[in-house]
């Protein structure tokens, strides 16, 4: 009986067991797997066995599986999810996976339901479909839905941003279906400094982009002008459009009066990011704050931008992808110069008799004109000579339009091949650009060859190792000179009347002396840029959570630069025979740079219950050396083919070497408890080379706190709408070694002297600089407060920062010092500044029926003080006009006059003297016409009084150029393979001074004037908006132009960024030729601008000449993306 009992009890106790197995719940969660990796893990958390067949099920097919006390159904619709017309059956222990057929009408009935949100919201354009069948349909504008089905089988319902449901078909009664939100967005993984890190979890200020979403199909040359815009906090402005030409990059304004860039890592290692091929990057995290930043310390005080290439996934096939785009430019918002009438005009009532170069008569000039423009015919030349011998040019030309070709043209390829094996994956891609610009010729152009690899194998299970290669080949050309004034300068200071055809002298042709002369004649200057990076990683799995990697990387920097000035002569519009400049030159500007940095750091990550624990240290080590050189050499022998041996003029050389290094130990730690409570640290102790021996060395480090509110119990009323509700707080400092090398060491340069011995110059050395012994770190302070709001199933996604910046010790003059003693003052630890600023994120994706779209807006500002300065009698200008820094400047603050308007004949008594009462320039005789400004002290004299802030005279702040209210629009939709995206930047609140030919009519004497400058002072036109002229830009010229609210520019602009339409060819016309994806696509890129500023003057432009520069291009493109 015992012996019974007892075999009744182990078979009950057999039994129990192997219910419990059938009847398990399964908690398990996987990302970017494949269909083959999730089915062995199921086998081996469960027991089951699987049977299937590689012709029915894709196991290479990569999916997410999200499982919390599941049921192996609820797994196998998750597993299977997106694999048409396959279905499965479990018996016993085995689940056997089948392809299914269509099942025909009979046991069908008619099934009906209304499927709505949590906040009983109809759901439009869910998917119902009957498992294991292509049988399906959507949900209507009230989210109802009929479909007939097989009695009792499983219909799925489902819609982006919620949880999967199951039903079974069932006549009769409608179906009450709710949808619940799916948070899985927020489990999205951001790449943070060594490491990763959940979305959800993040505390720091960081901004992430997928590289494809923004950058898509447009024709960008770069990675930062396809960024432009896209973020809140990065600001990336182009100093000219030119091809090859390098955005400058910033993130959160200003960080210190000594200047500064963002460091940018590709993969963790340093890279020119304008070398990088857009096409091979994955995505892109900008740090902002200290906390987020300060893991990469020295380098990081201005902020981080991480890139992540793309790379071959485990388990994915051989694929092969090519993209091809064409683009066509030309060029917007250019100048246009008034008709040689307007011009002449202007000479006379400025009172000219003559014109300045030419010396012809101004008033029988505009008789000629008169009847030129009436009758060309008279005069078939466009000019007429006197008997004296006095040219009139009579004809209108335009010389900028003249410079420029038709259309500039782009052409970009790239090829890429990927794939995997069990162990081994590997990514290979080249990039081919090809720019043209839109000058005359083909002497403004831009070529890049990028080749990049990146191989990972699986050693052990223990050990991964990485390969990365990469190589960049940049050619950039681009005219200078070439002729007097400049290519730029001549363009604009050249009037209408000036002649574009070059003439024959003594049987010789000569070209006139005009830009596309300099370009067709003149040599560009050529730049050869090789950028060679190559980078070994290790990665040691030791035990579970925990892994150690090693990475080092070799960073190769090479560049030069031709500069050939060729001598040729032209015919100038007085008549003349001349060269184009006094003397040929050659000059060869050489530079490389090695690189070589080292990082070994540990990663452990442990889930206890509700605690979450994450460690990292590592060390850094990094050395920097550099070695440029440079020769010129004067008149060359033979024009066509320069050198320095060529050469017979005098001959100049220079070198410079320069060398530093940091090494760096840094650690974090990040805690989360019940994912609703977050605390992270890091620190890093930093040694830089370029301080003095006992200064080197300085600890930085931050602390972060972070509370989501959405998941505590008493927010459970808003689990409706509310997805996400997150408040951040971080504190943080990080060093600033941005500055020279050797800035301790008094060194002494050696010059050439003004004394001959043996007849050459004595070469001589200079006094040596005086230096502070004890300099170090800069230190950057941030505080920020954020908030992430996400509402709807996070439909919307809302993030807004709050932050204060204060930079302190910053490298300045630390004392005044007597002029008599020869030397400048040796710069300290002696200024601060603060700067304050906010970021607001808005993104809303949704669906409706075959429809998604999305909108999203960022819009960011920041103002900065300075808080400590040597100033201490509030100095405003220096000797060269530039606003001296103090205590309470705000960067950017413009000070000027502030305009009251026009004298006028009232103001002047029967002797043209002025009037008691009203103000007159220091040291100036107005006339009616010119400018009166307002008396701010009362004096009756206008003037900067001492030039200090205590007293300004009539001086005030009337500006800032600092660039407000930066902002990013986009917009798109998806259709059945149709996709939209729009996307428009700008900049909301900006004001410029701009003091040259673009801005004043007549800017000089050997100046012109252009159309929208025609209205300016005369006693006709008393309510003009330019002062009144003066001969040869003379008389009070200079006083008319001071600094002053009425000429000063609005530099806010709205920009239509990109537009692009794409299509994805049907599967059905090229799978038959194993291709897996076709899409064309239209791209505009910079199609319009609405701008404030006048006709040719760009907000974001650097004037090369005469206000003016390489222009931005409208660009139309168009490609096609083809994957095999």
């Amino acid at each position: 009986m015992k012996s019974f009992s007892k075999a009744i009890c182990v078979a009950s106790a057999v039994l129990c067991l192997n219910l419990s197995a059938l009847a398990q719940d399964i908690s398990l969660k996987m990302r970017d797997v494949t269909i083959k990796e999730a089915i062995a893990q199921i086998k081996k958390t469960t027991g089951y066995s699987f049977v299937f067949s590689s012709i029915d099920l894709n196991t290479q097919k990569r999916v997410n599986l999200s499982l919390k006390d599941a049921t192996i159904e609820e797994a196998m619709k998750q597993l299977l999810q997106g694999q048409e017309g396959v279905g499965y059956e479990i018996k016993n222990k085995k689940i056997v996976i089948k392809r299914l057929t269509v099942k025909q009408a009979g046991n069908t009935v008619k099934v009906k339901g209304h499927v709505v949100d949590t906040l009983g919201e109809p759901v439009v354009g869910a998917t119902v479909k009957e498992v294991g069948t292509t049988n399906g349909t959507i949900t209507n504008v009230d989210g109802n839905f009929s479909l007939e089905a097989t009695v009792n089988n499983q219909l799925e319902i489902s819609y982006m941003g919620y949880q999967t449901l199951a039903v079974k078909a069932q006549g009769g009664e409608i179906l009450a279906i709710t949808l619940k939100e799916d948070t899985e967005m927020l489990d999205e993984v951001v790449v943070i400094g060594f490491g990763t890190q959940k979305k959800a979890d993040l505390t720091g200020a960081v901004s992430t982009i997928k590289v494809d979403e923004v950058l898509g199909d447009r024709p960008v040359t770069n990675l930062s002008s396809a960024l432009q815009g896209t973020m809140p906090g990065l600001q990336i402005s182009t100093p000219n459009s030119s091809p090859g030409a390098s955005p400058n990059l910033n993130i959160r304004g200003i960080n210190s009066i000594n200047g500064g860039s963002p460091l940018v890592l590709v993969d963790n290692m340093p890279m020119d990011i304008n070398m990088v091929n857009p096409a091979d990057i994955e995505s892109v995290n900008v740090l902002k704050d200290a906390a987020a930043s300060a893991i990469y310390g020295a380098k990081a005080a201005f902020g981080v931008i991480l890139i992540t290439t793309k790379q071959g996934k485990k388990g994915e096939k051989i694929k092969l992808n090519y993209s091809g785009n064409f683009a066509f430019s030309k060029p917007n918002n250019l100048p246009k110069v008034a008709s040689p009438y307007d011009l002449v005009m202007g000479l006379q009532n400025a009172g000219q008799t003559a014109e300045a170069s030419l010396g012809t008569d101004v008033e029988t000039w505009l008789k000629l004109l008169e009847e030129y423009n009436t009758n060309p015919s008279l005069y078939p030349g466009g000019e007429y000579v006197d008997r004296a011998g006095s040219r009139y040019y009579l004809a209108g030309h335009d010389r900028v339009k003249d410079m420029m070709d038709n259309f500039g043209f782009q052409q970009t390829h790239n090829l890429s091949i990927s794939g995997a094996s069990d162990k081994t994956s590997y990514r290979i891609s080249l990039g081919i650009l090809n720019e043209d610009g839109i000058l005359y010729s083909d002497k403004d152009t831009y070529k890049r060859y990028n080749i990049s690899s990146l191989v990972s194998t699986d050693v052990t299970p223990w050990l991964k190792v990485q390969a990365d290669f990469k190589y960049a080949d940049a050619n950039n050309q681009w005219i200078d000179g070439s002729v007097r004034s400049g290519l730029w300068g001549n363009a604009m200071t050249s009037p209408s009347y000036f002649p574009l055809e070059g003439e024959v002298v003594d049987g010789v042709y000569y070209p006139q002396e005009t830009p596309r002369t300099a370009i067709e004649y003149g040599e560009p200057v050529v730049r050869k840029n090789r950028n060679l990076r190559t980078m070994g990683r290790a990665i040691f799995s030791i035990v579970e959570g925990l892994t150690l990697t090693a990475e080092y990387a070799f960073l190769y920097e090479n560049t030069l630069k031709t500069d050939y000035d060729k001598l040729f002569k032209c015919h100038t519009p007085v008549g003349e025979v001349r060269p184009n400049m006094d003397k040929s030159k050659y000059q060869q500007d050489k530079n490389s740079a090695v690189t070589h940095a080292l990082n070994v750091f540990a990663n452990y990550d442990k889930t206890f219950g509700k605690h979450a624990l994450n460690l990292m240290a590592g060390y850094n080590q990094e050395d920097y050396s550099e070695e440029k050189s440079w020769i010129k050499r004067l008149d060359m022998i033979n024009g066509e083919l320069p050198s320095i041996g060529q050469g017979t003029g005098e001959l100049t050389a220079g070198d410079g070497f320069s060398e530093h290094s940091t090494r760096s130990l840094f650690y974090r730690v990040n805690y989360t408890f019940g994912d609703k409570y977050l605390i992270g640290t890091n620190g890093r102790y930093d040694g830089s080379s370029k301080f003095p021996k006992n200064s080197r060395f300085g600890f930085f480090p931050s602390l972060s706190l972070g509370w989501r509110i959405s998941s505590e119990p008493f927010m459970q009323w808003a689990d409706k709408y509310l997805s996400n509700l997150k408040f951040r707080f971080t504190l943080g400092e990080i060093g600033n070694q941005a500055i020279e090398a050797y800035a301790f060491i008094p060194a002494m340069d050696a010059y050439d002297s003004k004394w001959l011995v043996n007849n050459g110059l004595v070469t001589s050395l200079k006094a040596p600089a005086l230096v502070s012994p004890s300099f170090t770190w800069e230190t950057v302070r941030t505080y920020n407060y954020g908030v992430d709001l996400g509402l709807f199933s996070q439909k919307l996604d809302l993030s807004f920062d709050y932050y204060v910046r204060n930079t302190m010790d910053m490298l300045a003059p630390g004392m005044e010092l007597p002029s008599a003693l020869g030397a400048s003052a040796p710069k300290e630890n002696a200024a601060d500044l603060q700067t304050k600023g906010w970021e607001l994120a808005i993104n809303w994706n949704d669906r409706i029926g075959d429809v998604s779209y999305h909108l999203g807006l960022n819009l960011y500002d920041s103002r900065t003080h300075i808080t400590k300065f040597d100033n201490e009698v509030g100095l405003i200008f220096d000797k060269d006009k530039k606003v001296i820094n103090r205590i309470g400047k705000e960067m950017g603050e413009i000070w000027g006059y502030e305009t009251d308007r026009f004298y006028t004949e009232d103001d002047f008594d029967t002797n043209g003297k002025v009037k008691p009462g009203i103000p007159v320039v220091e040291g100036v005789i107005p006339k009616p016409g010119d400018v009166l400004y307002v008396d701010q002290d009362g004096n009756g004299i206008i003037n900067n009084g001492l030039n200090t802030t205590g007293n300004p005279g009539d001086l005030k702040i009337i500006g800032s150029n600092t660039k407000r209210f930066q902002y990013g629009i986009s917009a798109g939709a998806d259709y059945k393979g149709v996709s939209l995206s729009v996307f428009f930047q700008g900049i909301g609140k900006r004001d410029l001074w701009r003091n040259n030919e673009l801005v004043f009519p007549y800017h000089s004497e050997f100046s012109t004037m252009f159309t929208h400058q025609l209205d300016y002072w005369t006693p006709e036109n008393t309510d003009a908006f330019y002062p009144r002229l003066y001969e040869r830009a003379g008389g009070n010229t200079g006083a008319n132009r001071n600094i002053q609210t009425r000429y000063l520019l609005n530099g806010a602009y709205c920009r239509l960024k990109n537009i692009t339409v794409s299509y994805t060819l049907p599967i059905q016309w090229y799978k038959r030729f194993n291709v897996e994806r076709v899409n064309v696509f239209f791209s505009g890129e910079d199609l319009w601008t609405h701008y404030n500023t006048p006709k040719g003057i760009e907000p974001d432009m650097d004037p090369l000449g005469g206000g003016w520069g390489y222009p931005t291009m409208q660009k139309m493109s168009f490609g096609i993306n083809v994957t095999l």
